[in-house]
C-alpha cells in the first residue's frame, strides 16, 4: 500500500500537464504528504475487561463507539480487523477502483457463475467489501440512498417494531449534515448531523440532460430520499466538498482522545466466548500483532463486522445451523439460520452511449493525474469530487413482484464516463473485466466521449447463502450464490435498459449528439443488436454487482424462522450479544447500504442505551 501512495504521489508531482490550475506551494506539497499517511487511532493498552466491545468498525460499528462512548462513566473498545484511512488515497471518490486492489478490501468473489458474469473473469463477480475505520465507506461509491418508505413498513408490519419509516426518519436526519440545493428545505433533511451528505461538486451538462431527458419523458424530479423515489434526480452524496466522507472521519477522527474509548486497528476477532451454561457472551478472541489475547465485556458485545464478517464469527462460536456446523466440529450454543440467506442488488455494465458534441473533453483518467487537479479537488472542485454517477432514475418494470406501481424495482445509475476513462489495470481488476471484454468493447472507445448506465436489480428474487469453509478463522466464508436464477430478474434490467434508450432520444440528450454505442459485447456477437435477447446477453456476460448483500443476520420476530436477532437486534438465545450491520436487514432494500448501514448504527446505539437504563431501574 505505500508503494502504491508514493507512486501516486509521485505521478501527481510528474504530471503538471496543467499547472495554471493551482498556486504550487511547499504548503500544498507538504500537504499532500501529510495526506499520504494513515490516520493514526491511537496504539491503545488493552484493558482486561470494558463495557462494551464493538467488533467491526464499518459506518455501524463507528457509530455505535461515537455513540456509546458519549457517556464518560462507560468504556468501549471498538475493534477492525483492518487500518485507517491514507488521505491522499481514500478521499477522492473517483479512485475508488484503485482501491480495490489494496488491503482496504477483503477481496471476496462470487461462487462460478451458471447464469451471469459470463464474461467476467473466471465466470465469477467481485464482492468487494471494505476492511479499515470506515469499513466499505472508504471503498464505495459514496452513493447516499436511504431507499423506499415501503421498505421499511414492511419490515415493521413483518414484526420488527421500531422499524417503519415514521420511526427511521428522524434518525436518518439525526445523521446527516445535508446539503442539497434543490431539496435541503423540504424537512426530511437533517442539518445538524455528523455525516455530511451533499450534492457533487462536480456535475456535466450530460447529468442536467439526463434528468431533463428523464422529465421529458415522464418520469418527475423528486427527492429520491423523501421516502419516495420513483423518479429521477441528482445524486446526493455522503461526502463533504467533494472528500469521501466515510464512517471513520465523520465519527471517529474527532474523539480519539475520549479517555473511556479504545481503537484497535489490525485487531482479528476469532471467537466470541460464550458460556454454554447461561448462553451468555461474555468476551472476545482475537489477534494483534501475532498476539492473543481475551478481553472481557461487562455489558455487551456488539458484532458490526459486516454482512459476511458477523455470520463466520457466530458460527465460528457455536452459533449457526445446528448440521452446518456439526460437520465442521463445531460445538453447538444455539441453532439459528445464520447465513441461510443472502440478497444482492446484481445488475450490468451498459448500455454505453457516445457523444458527438461534447461540452468537454473528458475521455481519460490521465487527464486527472496532475498536480492542478488534485489541489482542485482538496479545494472541492474538479471531476475528483465525483465519483462519476451523477444522477439516479428509479423504474418499476412489468417484472416487480410487488404490484405497487411507486415502488421500484431497478434503479438506473448516470455515470459520466464508462470504463474506457481508465485504460491501465485498475479499472479492470476491480470489476473482473477480461482482457478480451475491455479491449474489443471498451478500448475502442478510449479517445471518444463517451458515458454508460448502470442499471441495478432492487428486488432480486435469487437469494443465497453463506458458510463456513473452515474452522480456520482466517479464511473467507463460502459464498452460494447465483446471479439471474430466475429469467425475469433480467428481464427488469432489460426494461431498464430499453428506458434509458428511450430518454436518449429525447431533445435535450439529442442536442449532445448522444448516439446509442453499437459495438457487441463479447459473446453475443451473434444476436441481433438492440433486441430483447441481445440486452439479455449483454446482462448476463457483463454483470455488475454493487455490494450490498443484506440479510445474513435476519431480523424478525420470534416465530420468523430465518431470524437471527429481534427488533432491538439481540441474538435469539444468547444474552449481551447484538448484531448491529447491513446484515440484519430482512430483505433487499431499494437503495444502497451505505445509508442503512449509519441507520443501523444510530438505531443500535439507541436501542443498547434504552435497554441498559431499563436494566439499571429493574435492578434499583
Amino acid at each position: 500500500m505505500l508503494r502504491l501512495v508514493w507512486l501516486l504521489v509521485l505521478t501527481v508531482l510528474g504530471r503538471l500537464s496543467r499547472p495554471c490550475e493551482a498556486f504550487i506551494s511547499l504548503g500544498n506539497v507538504t500537504s499532500l504528504f501529510y495526506d499520504a499517511r494513515e490516520v493514526n487511532y491511537g496504539h491503545p493498552e488493552l484493558r482486561h475487561s470494558y463495557d462494551y466491545v464493538i467488533v467491526g468498525a464499518g459506518p455501524a460499528g463507528c457509530v455505535l463507539a461515537n455513540r456509546l462512548s458519549e457517556d464518560p462513566h462507560a468504556t468501549v473498545l471498538l475493534l477492525e480487523i483492518g487500518r485507517g484511512e491514507v488521505p491522499l488515497i481514500t478521499d477522492s471518490p473517483l479512485v475508488g477502483p484503485i482501491l480495490a486492489s489494496t488491503d482496504y478490501n477483503f477481496g471476496y468473489q462470487t461462487e462460478k457463475q451458471r447464469y451471469g458474469c459470463l464474461g467476467l473473469r473466471g465466470g465469477r463477480c467481485s464482492w468487494a467489501h471494505g476492511r479499515g475505520v470506515g469499513g466499505s465507506t472508504i471503498i464505495n461509491n459514496v452513493i447516499f440512498t436511504r431507499g423506499n418508505r415501503r421498505d421499511y413498513d414492511s419490515w415493521a408490519k413483518a414484526g420488527n417494531e421500531g422499524w417503519a419509516w415514521a420511526d427511521v426518519l428522524p434518525l436518518f436526519k439525526r445523521i446527516e449534515r445535508s446539503s442539497i440545493r434543490d431539496f435541503g428545505d423540504n424537512g426530511l433533511h437533517g442539518h445538524d448531523g455528523r455525516l455530511s451528505v451533499e450534492d457533487c461538486p462536480f456535475r456535466t451538462d450530460l447529468a442536467r440532460a439526463f434528468v431533463k431527458s428523464a422529465q421529458s419523458a415522464g418520469y418527475r424530479y423528486l427527492d429520491y430520499n423523501s421516502g419516495d423515489n420513483l423518479g429521477v434526480s441528482f445524486l446526493q452524496a455522503h461526502s463533504l466538498n467533494g472528500r469521501r466522507a466515510s464512517g471513520g472521519t465523520s465519527y471517529l477522527r474527532d474523539i480519539v482522545d475520549r479517555p473511556n474509548l479504545h481503537i484497535l486497528t489490525r485487531a482479528w476477532v476469532t471467537k466470541v466466548l460464550i458460556d454454554p451454561d447461561t448462553k451468555t457472551a461474555t468476551g472476545v478472541r482475537l489477534v494483534h500483532e501475532r498476539q492473543h489475547y481475551e478481553v472481557e465485556a461487562s455489558r455487551e458485545i456488539v458484532l458490526s463486522a459486516g454482512a459476511f464478517e458477523s455470520p463466520k464469527l457466530l458460527m465460528l462460536s457455536g452459533v449457526g445451523p445446528a448440521k452446518h456446523l456439526k460437520r465442521h466440529g463445531i460445538r453447538l450454543v444455539a441453532d439459528l439460520p445464520v447465513g441461510r440467506k443472502v440478497y444482492e442488488h446484481g445488475g450490468v455494465y451498459g448500455p454505453t452511449f457516445v457523444v458527438r458534441k461534447p461540452t468537454d473533453d473528458f475521455v481519460s483518467f490521465e487527464q486527472l493525474a496532475n498536480l492542478g487537479e488534485v489541489l482542485r479537488f482538496r479545494n472541492g472542485s474538479g471531476p475528483l469530487t465525483t465519483n462519476s454517477v451523477e444522477s439516479l432514475l428509479y423504474v418499476h418494470s412489468p417484472f416487480a413482484e410487488n404490484p405497487d406501481p411507486e415502488y421500484p424495482d431497478v434503479e438506473v445509475m448516470q455515470a459520466f464516463t464508462s470504463f474506457s476513462f481508465d485504460t491501465s489495470p485498475g479499472t479492470r481488476n476491480a470489476y473482473y473485466l477480461t482482457d478480451r471484454m475491455y479491449d474489443e468493447y471498451f478500448r475502442p472507445l478510449a479517445k471518444t466521449r463517451n458515458f454508460m448506465f448502470l442499471p441495478m436489480l432492487l428486488k432480486p428474487r435469487a437469494v443465497g447463502r453463506v458458510e463456513l469453509k473452515s474452522t480456520n478463522p482466517f479464511n473467507h466464508p463460502v459464498f452460494r450464490y447465483q446471479y439471474f436464477e430466475d429469467d425475469r430478474d433480467v428481464d427488469a434490467l432489460v426494461y431498464a435498459i430499453k428506458e434509458v434508450i428511450r430518454i436518449s432520444t429525447e431533445a435535450p440528450l439529442r442536442r449532445l449528439g448522444v448516439e446509442l454505442y453499437k459495438r457487441k459485447v463479447p459473446g453475443c456477437q451473434y444476436m441481433a443488436f438492440n433486441t430483447i435477447d441481445y440486452w439479455r446477453c449483454h446482462v448476463r456476460h457483463l454483470t455488475a454487482t454493487f455490494q450490498h448483500q443484506v440479510a445474513t443476520c435476519k431480523m424478525g420476530p420470534p416465530q420468523d424462522p430465518e431470524a437471527v436477532v429481534d427488533s432491538r437486534l439481540r441474538v435469539y438465545g444468547i444474552a449481551r450479544l447484538r448484531v448491529a450491520d447491513v446484515g440484519i436487514i430482512p430483505e433487499a432494500p431499494t437503495g444502497h447500504t451505505a445509508a442503512h448501514s449509519f441507520l443501523i448504527g444510530e438505531k443500535a446505539a439507541d436501542l443498547i442505551r434504552e435497554d441498559h437504563q431499563q436494566q439499571r431501574h429493574t435492578l434499583k
